[in-house]
């Protein structure tokens, strides 16, 4: 059993409509858990599928920004067009329309020509960010209530955690109680990432479970390691993953994305970070504060008064 340390990183859009393509492809690989069937010219084609088979989620994570003449007068410009799109933003300077939007947008209206009008952001442009969330289970369900951030999640229906290529063992993202508490024999195998209760040493826990004997420590590793037989054990008399992840844990490790404009990454921060409605969850608080210093530090938001 993996134990992982909740992180985040952002991650920028590399110029030009090849770089919105590689953006959309690195962030649909993180359902499937695909990421090394990226090549260096895989990103068209993934884009090109989802676009045959309108399978558009994924394209909202592709930025768009535009820079076209301002004409608000005119309802049949490119200007009023975005402008009554609700997923778009628009700003006027100097004469200039500074359009932001995502692929989708695009694709399901029939605008994929204004892709000749693509520039790269500038100061007058809603700024969009993508975030990579490496966190629990229990966290995303948080976060995803945010439901006007474009998101993508590793799915437990699909990925097979009994295969090699995730060490045939589940992964524990380490909740910030479980950090704080007396470890005891396990903190080094904590530290290390990697706790393995087998054989006796299982049975011999469980007791402890059963007659209230064990440590906060041993309920929740027991309660982890317990899981992961049965996962294991239903994967192999051949229920399929979508069947045997009902007796995963809520602390079971993912990855999750997130991109939305800063306008709708200070709403995330107010709730996630800042507590401005209450309290946050602790789990929550220790992703969002520190990526919200990094939008200060960045100059995307003002540092909160």
């Amino acid at each position: 059993m993996k134990i992982i340390q909740p992180q985040f990183e952002i991650w920028p859009q590399a110029p030009g409509i090849d770089g919105m393509y590689r953006q959309i492809e690195r962030v649909g690989r993180v359902c499937y858990k695909s990421e090394d069937h990226c090549t260096p010219t895989s990103a068209r084609p993934f884009v090109e599928r989802m676009l045959k088979n309108r399978h558009l989620a994924m394209l909202e994570h592709g930025t768009v920004y535009l820079q076209v003449a301002a004409k608000a007068g005119n309802q049949d410009s490119t200007q009023a067009r975005y402008d009554r799109n609700k997923f778009s933003v628009v700003r006027v300077h100097d004469g200039v329309a500074y359009v932001t939007t995502n692929l989708r947008v695009l694709a399901e209206n029939d605008w994929m020509d204004d892709l000749q009008l693509l520039c790269e952001p500038t100061e007058h442009h809603e700024r969009r960010v993508t975030v990579h969330f490496t966190t629990q289970i229990a966290i995303t369900r948080e976060f995803n209530r945010h439901r006007v951030d474009s998101m993508a999640e590793q799915s437990t229906r699909y990925c097979n955690y009994s295969k090699d290529k995730f060490g045939s063992e589940i992964a524990i993202n380490l909740p910030l109680f479980v950090d704080s508490l007396p470890q005891d024999d396990y903190a080094d195998s904590i530290a290390c990432g990697n706790v393995a209760l087998e054989g006796n040493y299982l049975v011999d826990l469980a007791r402890k479970v059963a007659t209230g004997e064990a440590t906060d420590i041993e309920n929740w590793l027991f309660a982890n390691a317990a899981a992961e037989r049965a996962y294991m054990n239903l994967v192999a008399a051949g229920r399929k993953p979508q069947e045997a992840r009902v007796v995963l844990p809520l602390d079971t490790n993912t990855e999750l994305v997130h991109t939305a404009f800063v306008s709708d990454w200070k709403h995330f921060f107010d709730l996630r970070a800042l507590g401005t409605t209450g309290a946050p969850h602790p789990d929550a608080k220790a992703l969002a504060l520190p990526l919200y210093q990094r939008f200060v530090e960045e100059g995307w938001i003002a540092p909160d008064k």
